[in-house]
C-alpha cells in the first residue's frame, strides 16, 4: 500500500525540508578565521560551509552571513583561513556556536598569526585563502578564495557534522 503525495499545504516550508536533507549530507566542520585590520584582533566563525573550488588556480569558497559578527571584519581584511578540526579539538568550536561564547574565542594556546590572518597550530589544515571573488546570493555572501598558502599535519582525523551531530570523516580502512 502507497501513501498518497504530500500536498504542498501539507508539507513544510521548503528549506524547512531542506535544512532536514542537509542534516544528512556529511561536511567537514572547521573555524574560519580572520582579523580585524582596524585593531587586528581575531575574528572568526564555525562553518561547514566551505569547499574546494578549482586547481587552477588552487581556490577555496566558504559561504558566510552577511549578518555573522565576522562577516564585516573579514570582508574589509580580504583573507580568511580555513582551519579543519580534528575530534582532539573539537571543543573549538564551543565559543564560536553562540553569541554567549563569544569571548572564550581565541583562548587556547595554540593560536598562532601568519601575518595577520588567525590559525590554529596542529590542525589537521589550514588553509590560507585570498579573497578573489565575493558571491552575494540571499543571506549570504560565497566567497572565493585564492589560496596562498597551506599547512597540514598528513592527519586524517577529520571532524565533520552529519545527522546533527559531530563525527569523523575519515577514510574506510
Amino acid at each position: 500500500m502507497t501513501t498518497p503525495a504530500a500536498t504542498p499545504s501539507d508539507e513544510p516550508a521548503l528549506d524547512a525540508r531542506l535544512k532536514q536533507v542537509l542534516r544528512h549530507l556529511p561536511a567537514p566542520v572547521g573555524i574560519v578565521s580572520s582579523f580585524d585590520p582596524d585593531s587586528g584582533d581575531p575574528v572568526g566563525l564555525a562553518m561547514s560551509a566551505l569547499m574546494p573550488v578549482s586547481l587552477e588556480p588552487v581556490s577555496m569558497a566558504i559561504a558566510i552571513n552577511r549578518s555573522g559578527s565576522a562577516h564585516d571584519a573579514m570582508i574589509r581584511a580580504g583573507r580568511f583561513c580555513i582551519n579543519l578540526l580534528d575530534s582532539a579539538r573539537r571543543e573549538y568550536l564551543t565559543p564560536f556556536a553562540s553569541f554567549a561564547g563569544r569571548p572564550d574565542r581565541f583562548t587556547q594556546s595554540d593560536w598562532r598569526q601568519h601575518g595577520p590572518v588567525w590559525f590554529i597550530e596542529g590542525a589537521p589544515a589550514n588553509i590560507f585563502c585570498e579573497i578573489r571573488e565575493r558571491v552575494p546570493h540571499g543571506t549570504h555572501d560565497v566567497l572565493i578564495g585564492a589560496i596562498y598558502d597551506l599547512r597540514s599535519t598528513g592527519g586524517d582525523d577529520i571532524l565533520g557534522w552529519a545527522n546533527g551531530a559531530l563525527g569523523r570523516l575519515s577514510p574506510l580502512r
